[in-house]
């Protein structure tokens, strides 16, 4: 069965669009006024975080794809010893019967008992790197968490980078070999890297894409190596968001770095490969192509294995496309600025 509902966080609001025959509509926002960077389809559920900086961070749930929620009653705690305090939840996934969290200030939660409580993960947390993580514009945030198997997690925080543990959180190890950062003193560091986003291709357990603030690569042993797939392949190898829906595809979306961070050349257009990252292809069909300043950020693309491929933007346009980017169609403009994209069933 194909996507047939989106769920599209802003900064004011989760808006939700809904497939009608050939058609989409748009239902009334939820959480108005509430940022909301973090949603995610899990099981029949479809859970949101929306966030105020006078009301502080929620965590809901909707059993109904997104008609009524409920407010989990307890929501993500840092442990009091820790002296930390929660700011925003970026990211929420599952893996079987457990779900993730990655928050900031960057951190990882886990909970087993459907999002009643939650766990820190503390030897992430305690990890010796931690306390160098410094925070991107973004914020100090942990963007990217994939539970590959029980024990294989991969996660990637701005700014420290790529980690990885292979005993179900126990220990962590950076993950950033190869990836080249040129604006730092030392262009290959262990860690401290500006990783913007990681996707896992569903169709093979090793193989894992990534969008660095300057690059785009793959890695064929879960992060242990990195190779450079962007370089002289695109008009640009900057970006923000990175998507995959197997097998061997990836998507991503250039912007013009450093500074203007917008289309180059104000045209928009979606790259795609099929051959994980050997060869590229713009995708336009359906995209506008003149005078486009626009940026998609990290988490602002989304793809599902039945060839459905969304992105929005931070003016607001939300855009679809049911055939891995053949053709687009736009869905509605003059949102509120758009963080997270997500397609799903329900």
């Amino acid at each position: 069965m194909s996507a047939n509902t989106i769920a599209v966080g802003t900064l004011k609001g989760l808006f939700i669009f809904d497939r009608n025959g050939d058609g989409w509509t748009c239902r009334e926002p939820q959480f108005n006024g509430q940022s909301v960077f973090a949603t995610q389809f899990i099981g029949g559920s479809l859970w949101a975080a929306p966030f105020t900086e006078w009301t502080g961070q929620m965590l809901c749930r909707s059993e109904d794809g997104g008609r009524t929620w409920e407010t989990m009653e307890h929501p993500l705690k840092f442990p009091e010893e820790t002296e930390t305090a929660l700011k925003k939840i970026w990211q929420i996934t599952a893996l079987g019967d457990r779900l993730f969290a990655g928050v900031e200030p960057s951190a990882l939660f886990t909970s087993d008992d459907g999002g009643k409580s939650w766990q820190l993960c503390e030897g992430l947390w305690n990890h010796p790197h931690r306390a160098q993580w410094g925070p991107g514009f973004g914020g100090l945030c942990m963007h990217t968490v994939l539970p590959i198997d029980e024990n294989n997690w991969v996660v990637a925080t701005s700014t420290g980078g790529c980690y990885k543990t292979s005993d179900g959180g126990g220990t962590w190890t950076a993950a950033n070999k190869n990836i080249v950062a040129p604006f730092l003193p030392d262009p290959e560091p262990e860690f401290g890297q500006c990783v913007h986003k990681i996707a896992y291709d569903p169709s093979n357990p090793n193989r894992l894409f990534l969008q660095h603030h300057w690059g785009v690569y793959r890695s064929d042993d879960r992060g242990d190596n990195w190779i450079n797939v962007g370089k002289d392949k695109l008009p640009t190898d900057f970006g923000f968001a990175c998507a995959s829906n197997g097998p061997d595809r990836m998507f991503i979306i250039p912007i013009k770095a450093d500074a203007e961070r917008v289309f180059p050349e104000g045209r928009m257009r979606v790259y795609r490969s099929t051959d994980a990252g050997e060869n590229w292809e713009a995708l336009s069909n359906g995209l506008p192509q003149k005078d486009v300043y626009d940026c998609v950020l990290r988490d602002s693309m989304g793809a599902s294995s039945d060839g459905s491929v969304a992105f929005g933007t931070t003016g607001g346009s939300v855009y679809f496309s049911g055939d891995n980017g053949d053709s687009w169609e736009c869905l509605g403009n003059h949102l509120p600025r758009i963080t997270s994209v997500r397609v799903g069933t329900v």
